[in-house]
């Protein structure tokens, strides 16, 4: 090889970069230890040298996209006893968890980023576990749990005031009763007494920017009054009547329950097109204290009445096991109506509050979305009075009722459409063959639930689907749609769930 007058500094450069290979080879991040604690839980990884500083991202049942911030997040700039290690106190952690967790190490001059395996947090080690974990699941016949109500909660009582059971359940619920269910068992219950905090979540955040964006934000909270929950939309000029809704940044990022993507969740920003949401309302869930697989689930409401309004009474999957976008994880709706009162299709079917749903989404696009869905039409507005809306979920079906009466079953199947190859890795249910959580709340307009053209009795659906101003457009038509709003909440009388 021929020197040249440089040959120094390009072989300085190349034993950098050979330093640099090195250094890849010859660093690997570990696995990270998960121990929970009394209030919370410790991730860490083992001290090496040359290690400057650790950061771990951990998410509760649902994976990372990629390398982006935790639903957990902490940096570490100090090793502790040979350990890099953080404290994530005050923070529940349960039987059926899922813990999820990707780490960033500075070692040397360099940034390594490592994905960890999924951690069942019965499968974790330490004397903190949460008592549903030692529960084996192994049954006979065995004494059924007494029931009693506290804040409109049903609570199981202890062992001393049980009865005798006949028959074992296939429902599963979380948090897990030290022994199997009854069949028929009512394993929750409210009928909103008050408002009780320990049982719903209230969501705060925006819904992700995709194909089946409704337009509204999530935040406040519902009330109770009279006995029902009162689920009530409100326009973003009363919400925040000093942000302009065309002009403005809102950062939620201290109140965000988001966890798919924080960044589009929490964090609001206005931009040409692009406006805030024209409706805030609330949403609530059992996402934090109640979950089952199979059962039967009762909910008596009266839905809203008014144009472009969605009620979605929702059983949602606790863990994404099957995917995170795009419903490959599943959604069950117990009952839907449009709000509309006359509402037609291009070709002149009426779709409006006078036809109920009930089914599976598993599409984002509009003209896919009932068709895993049963419907059943009426001779007035389900909005003009309270109806018991039920869904039978089972291990090979899911049937729907109103008021006593079935009017519609889908049967197992789902991974024959082959929406989802995942699917096929599960069981015959699939993705329905995991625990769900009960969401309650209003979507307003979105992309996924109107298809393109509708009539309402004088005027057009006024946006178009995935056009990039469509909830401007939205937001400009409310002299047609807001005259409509005089009944736009959603009222819950009850909501119970029983074992099969």
């Amino acid at each position: 090889m021929k020197l040249t007058k440089n040959w120094k500094p390009q072989f300085l450069v190349l034993l950098l970069h050979l330093t640099c290979i090195k250094s890849t080879w010859g660093y690997k991040v570990p696995a990270v230890n998960i121990e929970l604690l009394a209030n919370g839980f410790r991730v860490s990884i083992p001290d090496e040298r040359d290690v400057k500083s650790v950061a771990f991202n951990v998410n509760r049942n649902r994976n990372f996209t990629g390398f982006e911030q935790g639903e957990f997040s902490a940096q570490v700039r100090e090793s502790q006893n040979g350990r890099w290690q953080h404290d994530f106190v005050r923070s529940v952690i349960r039987a059926h968890d899922i813990l999820y967790i990707w780490t960033n190490v500075q070692h040397g001059a360099l940034i390594y980023r490592s994905p960890g395996q999924p951690q069942e947090v019965c499968q974790l080690s330490g004397e903190h576990l949460p008592a549903e974990c030692t529960y084996s699941g192994e049954s006979t016949a065995y004494q059924q749990p007494e029931s009693t109500t506290e804040n409109g909660i049903t609570k199981v009582l202890p062992n001393d005031v049980r009865s005798h059971c006949q028959q074992t359940s296939i429902t599963i619920v979380s948090p897990a009763p030290e022994k199997p269910i009854c069949k028929g068992e009512l394993v929750f219950e409210d009928n909103f007494d008050s408002l009780n905090d320990s049982c719903w979540l209230h969501e705060v955040r925006a819904p992700l920017d995709s194909t089946d964006a409704e337009f509204v934000l999530y935040d406040g909270k519902a009330r109770v009054h009279n006995a029902q929950l009162i689920v009530e939309p409100r326009l973003w000029s009363s919400y925040r009547p000093d942000l302009h809704i065309t002009n403005a940044h809102l950062d939620l990022s201290d109140r965000c329950t988001g966890t798919h993507n924080r960044q589009k969740e929490c964090m609001l920003l206005t931009s040409g097109p692009l406006i805030m949401p024209p409706v805030v309302v609330p949403r609530l869930s059992t996402r934090e204290s109640f979950g089952f697989k199979y059962g039967r689930i009762e909910i008596r409401a009266k839905l809203p009445k008014a144009d472009w309004i969605i009620p979605l009474l929702l059983l949602e999957p606790l863990i994404e096991s099957y995917g995170q976008t795009g419903y490959e994880s599943g959604q069950l709706r117990i009952a839907m109506a449009r709000g509309n009162d006359q509402l037609r299709l291009p070709h002149g079917k009426l779709i409006d509050g006078r036809t109920l749903y009930g089914g599976a989404v598993l599409s984002t696009e509009a003209s896919q979305r009932e068709d895993f869905m049963v419907q059943k039409r009426h001779s007035a507005h389900f909005g003009d009075d309270f109806h018991i809306y039920s869904l039978e979920w089972s291990n090979n079906s899911l049937r729907f009722s109103v008021d006593g009466q079935d009017y519609g079953e889908l049967l197992k199947g789902f991974a024959d459409s082959d929406l989802n190859a995942s699917w096929r890795r599960g069981g015959e249910m699939a993705p329905f063959d995991r625990m769900f959580y009960i969401s309650l709340g209003i979507s307003v307009g979105g992309f996924g639930d109107f298809v393109d053209k509708l009539r309402t009795s004088n005027y057009e659906k006024p946006w178009m689907n995935k056009h990039p101003q469509a909830k401007l457009h939205f937001w400009q038509s409310q002299d047609h749609w807001l005259p409509t709003w005089k009944q736009p909440r959603l009222l819950i009388d009850y909501v119970r769930v029983y074992a099969l």
